[in-house]
């Protein structure tokens, strides 16, 4: 690494301006937001979920296809974390988190129930 920099820096004329250029356009490599979604249906108990898509859109819509039913809506979305539905059989409850057993607290919680269950989860990669 050391070596590319040098060689970079060189190349710029010393201005250090390559350097900037390259460690920006990396950042923004990995700093992309990851976006997901789960979507149910609660009358017929279908779900659905989608993660790792680089819009929230896409996410939603990739999670609702899934569902695969008219009667299906999205419940959660999330960037860079994790999501989660539980159901009793009548109540829903949902929640987000950046970690899985967060989300899953938060859904059942929100289910209100003590029979709540998590129905599903998913995860980005971040």
């Amino acid at each position: 690494m050391m070596q590319t920099v040098s060689k970079l820096a060189t190349i710029a004329g010393g201005t250090g301006l390559a350097i900037a250029v390259h460690l920006v356009s990396a950042g923004a490599a990995f700093a992309a937001d990851m976006y997901g979604a789960i979507a149910t249906n609660d009358t017929t108990g279908a779900w659905g979920y989608a993660y790792n898509y680089p819009t929230r859109a896409q996410a939603e819509a990739a999670a609702l296809q899934e569902c695969g039913e008219q009667g299906c809506a999205v419940d959660v979305w999330f960037a860079n974390a994790c999501g989660a539905v539980a159901k009793d059989g009548k109540t829903v409850g949902w929640g987000w988190s950046e970690s899985r057993a967060e989300a899953e607290a938060k859904a059942l919680s929100a289910c209100g129930s003590g029979a709540c269950k998590i129905e599903v989860w998913a995860c980005t990669d971040r």
